[in-house]
């Protein structure tokens, strides 16, 4: 028909293209040098600093992941945690054969965990993405809480408010932890950048920008949402899985709603619908929780504490940077490969 195009033309929002100068090869020049500071990284820093490097990448595929759905479809999940969580205890489980009788590989146990939240996601996509915007939003919000009282009810299994000790894992010293958790973040960039370039990644975007263009255009928005939602959960899940092979226990805190407000402080952070914008958001936040800002809150004897702080630098950036850090970074490389 005139007027109309196929769904494989549709191309995504203006914020998400990407100046020429910013791309292919100095893209990859920015990349391999970022990859080649963290491979050094263990003969910089000590130890201690390695393992906050190390827990700050699966942070990161947490946040990137989020904004995978998010970023890429428009569709708000507050319950990413949930799947955080039912990644790490199936992975738990699987690697404890006191509680289980189950004694798997840690390597398994980490896909394992990721297939089971995706599992869960698929079913729960299923029922909840027929809703848009604020209805779905309020529904995945209620997940985290679903999933804390699964745990306290069944706390035989999952041993309730404190949670339970890993028998076997993967890591054995805090080097291994730390390159193993580089790995898993580089792996899970690439996938992630593969699917947002694809005409799959093309399609997250139509239903982001216009539901109604969209399904106008032949693209069954459901079923894209759905597909993002198991994308995501699995990669939460196995990012969930390595927090339980990085500190060998596993307890309900930890993947509650202080987990999610961190990621979304992140993803805005640094610039929704971008990938590497979540990654920046991911590092700067998590690195300054839990490294730099305290010691500066104690050196100062500031009377605040640093979530404070963090919501203070989330509000200054919504102000003087909209779009997100990276956004901000591109426009400025742009421009002085211009000048």
């Amino acid at each position: 028909m005139v007027g109309v195009r196929d769904a494989s033309d549709y191309r995504c929002h203006p914020r998400c293209e990407t100046d020429g100068s910013f791309r292919g090869g100095r893209m990859r020049w920015v990349n391999g040098a970022a990859l080649i500071l963290a491979a050094v990284m263990p003969f910089i820093l000590p130890e201690a600093y390695l393992y906050i490097f190390g827990l700050a990448y699966i942070f990161a595929v947490m946040v990137i992941s989020w904004d995978l759905m998010v970023g890429y479809t428009g569709q708000v999940n507050l319950g990413h945690t949930t799947f955080v969580g039912l990644g790490a205890y199936v992975a738990a489980l699987l690697q404890t054969p006191l509680r289980t009788g189950i004694a798997m590989h840690p390597a398994v146990s980490i896909i394992a965990g990721g297939a089971a939240a995706s599992a869960v996601g698929l079913a729960i996509g299923i029922i909840t993405l027929r809703l848009r915007g604020y209805y779905f939003a309020l529904v995945t919000a209620i997940l985290p809480l679903v999933f804390m009282q699964t745990v306290f009810i069944w706390r035989e299994l999952f041993g309730g408010e404190e949670g339970f000790a890993v028998e076997n894992t993967l890591f054995t010293t805090t080097l291994e932890k730390y390159y193993f958790s580089l790995v898993v973040l580089v792996v899970s960039f690439i996938l992630m950048k593969k699917i947002v370039d694809s005409r799959i990644g093309l399609r997250f975007m139509a239903v982001r920008d216009s539901e109604e263009l969209a399904e106008s255009l032949g693209i069954n928005t459901t079923r894209y949402k759905v597909l993002a939602f198991v994308l995501t959960s699995f990669f939460a899940g196995i990012a969930g899985a390595m927090v339980v092979n990085y500190r060998f226990t596993v307890s309900p805190e930890l993947y509650g709603v202080p987990l999610m407000l961190l990621i979304i402080l992140s993803a805005v952070l640094g610039g929704l619908g971008t990938l590497y914008g979540p990654l920046i958001g991911a590092m700067v936040i998590y690195l300054a929780k839990n490294w730099w800002l305290g010691d500066i809150i104690r050196t100062f004897s500031l009377p605040i504490n640093d979530e404070i702080v963090l919501y203070a630098i989330l509000i200054a950036v919504g102000i003087l940077m909209p779009e997100g850090l990276y956004h901000e970074i591109k426009e400025r490389w742009v421009k002085s490969n211009k000048q």
